[in-house]
């Protein structure tokens, strides 16, 4: 059975509670806070105790994100919408009779209220509004001050500009409440509620099916005794690929809990150590025959990659991410554009090898190269890649950068560059 973890203040688990009973396939168990500073060790115990967590919305997501991103654990939140301004303002006309300039409002985007007046044709303008837009960067470290909000809807309220305070932040609201001001919390509703935990139990199973996944990692060229201990370590067997590589197989939830917390680049440095050179290809798929052929395409990227160490990952979506733990970038390997469909046809080259070209450019940064440096990647004859330069420089997709002199004596080499058109189809 997945736990489902639901992380929110103590109002919020109040109403959601009532509908854990529609789903008796899954334990959802309760993380309460009473503001987000709360939010650092509530998570550290909800990842080791759940597979998935849901958030009340964006602020305490916003706040967990940067500890979630730690863990191979799926999370999603209750999106803030129109919907609950709309009932919020529907609620307080009802029942206080107050003009939307006698309450003072704060929500994540003013974008929310303004869509709601729009639509439902209403001109009357909302003067005290505050906002909090930043919430929405994830890569951005910001300081959500309660005491800021509570102290903007105190003031507008003791200086009689305002009546009532509607908020969109749990503390804020039980603050306001201390301090006797007329207040109430932007309603969430119902099917906003259920919907949350519908959109949870299915991101979950999709995050188990994922975590459980075949991960292979293959090595070339180094000792058994480093290769075993590496395996023990993961509590994985080893094994032989079929090109003759070692291979070590696992799962996918184990090793992505291990790069995230840095402890595969330790365990790999023991092995790195005894050699020259050291690549190593990581594998996902959903069968151990994928999750090889993954790792075994990761390596041979790691292989040309300058420097005496260099790890690559394939997932099962043909995403290459690497170096891993220096400088990594991710891309995709499989492409489908129908600009290289085209450029294949008129080269009469198939769009398997156009694509190879481009991640040829991509694990070189895009700097010049050379003939011999295009047959060692392909694997082919200097006069193979030749003749494939000379189809591409016909077609406008290289440029001569320039020669080189790679020694005191003989004829320099010519040096070449992508063009306009394939840096363009390196960014798809």
């Amino acid at each position: 059975m997945l736990t489902i973890g639901v992380v929110g203040s103590q109002q919020f688990i109040a109403e959601i509670s009532k509908y854990y009973g529609y789903y008796p396939t899954y334990k959802l168990v309760s993380y309460t806070y009473a503001t987000p500073r709360e939010l650092n060790e509530l998570i550290e115990r909800a990842v080791k105790e759940c597979n998935f967590l849901l958030f009340s919305g964006i602020i305490p997501y916003h706040y967990a994100k940067r500890l979630l991103d730690r863990y191979p654990i799926g999370s999603s939140y209750l999106s803030f919408n129109e919907n609950m301004v709309a009932l919020s303002l529907l609620s307080i006309h009802y029942h206080h009779s107050f003009k939307l300039d006698e309450v003072s409002i704060d929500l994540p985007g003013k974008r929310f209220l303004e869509g709601v007046l729009n639509e439902t044709g209403i001109t009357e303008n909302a003067s005290h509004v505050k906002e909090y837009p930043w919430i929405y960067n994830f890569q951005k470290e910001r300081e959500l001050s309660i005491d800021e909000f509570v102290e903007f809807h105190s003031a507008l309220y003791q200086q009689k500009k305002t009546a009532f305070a509607l908020t969109s932040i749990h503390a804020v609201y039980d603050q306001l409440q201390e301090k006797g001001i007329p207040s109430m919390f932007m309603i969430q509703s119902v099917p906003t509620l259920k919907e949350g935990l519908e959109k949870a139990t299915t991101l979950a199973e999709l995050n188990q099916s994922k975590n459980s996944q075949v991960a292979a990692v293959c090595f070339k060229g180094n000792k058994n005794d480093q290769v075993n201990q590496f395996a023990k370590a993961l509590q994985a067997k080893v094994t032989s690929s079929d090109s003759g590589q070692q291979l070590v197989l696992s799962n996918r939830g184990v090793l992505q809990t291990m790069i995230l917390n840095q402890k595969l680049d330790g365990l790999l440095t023991g092995i790195r150590n005894d050699f020259e050179k050291t690549a190593v290809g990581i594998g996902f798929g959903y069968t151990v025959k994928e999750a090889e052929s993954h790792a075994v395409t990761a390596l041979d990227f790691a292989e040309k990659k300058p420097g005496e160490y260099a790890v690559y990952l394939l997932d099962e979506e043909k995403k290459l991410t690497g170096p891993l733990f220096h400088n990594e970038e991710r891309y995709s390997l499989k492409n489908e554009d129908p600009v290289v469909k085209k450029i294949s046809a008129e080269l009469k080259m198939s769009s398997k090898n156009i694509s190879r070209f481009i991640n040829f450019l991509q694990v070189n940064d895009f700097r010049p190269f050379s003939a011999q440096e295009l047959a060692d990647y392909f694997s082919i004859s200097r006069r193979s890649a030749e003749r494939m330069i000379k189809k591409l420089l016909d077609q406008e997709l290289l440029q001569v950068a320039g020669e080189e002199q790679p020694y005191d004596q003989g004829r320099p080499r010519s040096l070449y560059q992508a063009g306009t058109m394939l840096r363009g189809l390196s960014d798809t």
